[in-house]
C-alpha cells in the first residue's frame, strides 16, 4: 500500500515535471493495485461469509427455542384438558352422589359397600396398612348421609381417589356431626397414603383424633400413621404414634396390633 502511494507520486512527478512515466512503473503500478483490489474482494467476502454464518446461527437458535416452548405449550394444553375431563367427571359424580342421597334410600347392598373391608385390605393380615378400618364403618343406615358416605366408600374401593376424597369432604361439610364424619375423616386420610402423599396422609389422621377423639376411627388413625412412618423408615415418629395407641386406647383393637409393631421396632 505504501509502496504503491510512492510509486503514483513517482509518476505524478514526472508527469508534472514533463518526464514520462516508463512502462515497468505503470505494470508495476497497476498490478499492486489489482493485487489491492483482490484482497479487499476476498477481505470483504470473508466478512460477508462470517455474517452469514452468524445470522443462520441465530436464526436457527430461534427456531429452536420457538419449537421448544411451542412444544412445552402444547403439552401444557394436553394436560390442562386432562384436568378438566378429571374435574369434569369428579363433579359428574358428586351431582349424581347427592342426588341419590336425595332420592333414594339406603339398600342392604349399597351399605355392605362401605363395611366388611377396604379396597387393598380384604382378607389381609390385620397388621398390614389397608386391613384396618374404623369399627363404625359397618353401620347399616337408610339416610342421606349414609347414602353419600357409601357411595364415597364405593368410589375408594374402585380406585377412584380423589372422586373418593371429594365425597367424603363432601360430607364432611354437609354432616360435620354425623356419627359417620370420623370415618369420613379417615378415609380423607386414606386417600392421600393411596395417593402417594404422606404429609397430608398423616395431617389427615391427626386430624381425625383431634376433631373425633373419642370415636373408633381414632386409635385406627393413629395406628395407620404409625405404620405410615414405619414404610418412610422413621422408627421415632412410628413409636410414638403406637404408644399413642397404648396409652390413650388400650382396650382398642389397634393396641394389640400397635404393642407388636412397638416391639418389633424396640420402642422404649
Amino acid at each position: 500500500m505504501k509502496f504503491s502511494r510512492a510509486a503514483l507520486s513517482v509518476i505524478c512527478i514526472a508527469i508534472t515535471s514533463g518526464a514520462c512515466a516508463t512502462k515497468n512503473d505503470v505494470d508495476r503500478l497497476s498490478g499492486e493495485i489489482a493485487s489491492l483490489r483482490a484482497a479487499q474482494d476476498s477481505l470483504l467476502g470473508e466478512i460477508e461469509r462470517t455474517l452469514l454464518v452468524e445470522s443462520e446461527k441465530e436464526q436457527s437458535l430461534v427456531m429452536a427455542s420457538r419449537g421448544d416452548l411451542q412444544r412445552q405449550l402444547n403439552d401444557m394444553e394436553v394436560q390442562l384438558v386432562q384436568i378438566q375431563e378429571l374435574l369434569g367427571q369428579s363433579q359428574i359424580v358428586l351431582r349424581s352422589l347427592r342426588q341419590q342421597a336425595g332420592q333414594r334410600p339406603l339398600t342392604a347392598d349399597a351399605v355392605a359397600a362401605g363395611q366388611g373391608d377396604t379396597e387393598d385390605g380384604a382378607g389381609g393380615d390385620p397388621g398390614s396398612a389397608g386391613a384396618v378400618i374404623p369399627a363404625s364403618v359397618g353401620t347399616r343406615r337408610t339416610d342421606a348421609p349414609a347414602v353419600l358416605y357409601g357411595a364415597a366408600i364405593e368410589q375408594f374401593r374402585r380406585g377412584a381417589y380423589t372422586t373418593a376424597r371429594s365425597g367424603f369432604e363432601e360430607f364432611l361439610v354437609a354432616y360435620p356431626a354425623d356419627e359417620l364424619a370420623p370415618d369420613a375423616q379417615f378415609y380423607v386420610a386414606e386417600t392421600y397414603r393411596e395417593g402417594g402423599d404422606t404429609e397430608r396422609a398423616l395431617r389427615g389422621y391427626s386430624r381425625v383424633v383431634e376433631l373425633y377423639p373419642n370415636s373408633a376411627a381414632a386409635p385406627t388413625a393413629l395406628y395407620k400413621a404409625g405404620l405410615l412412618q414405619v414404610e418412610q423408615g422413621n422408627k421415632d415418629f412410628a413409636c410414638e404414634y403406637f404408644q399413642r395407641v397404648l396409652a390413650g386406647y388400650p382396650r382398642s383393637d389397634e393396641a394389640r396390633l400397635a404393642r407388636e409393631q412397638a416391639q418389633g421396632l424396640s420402642c422404649r
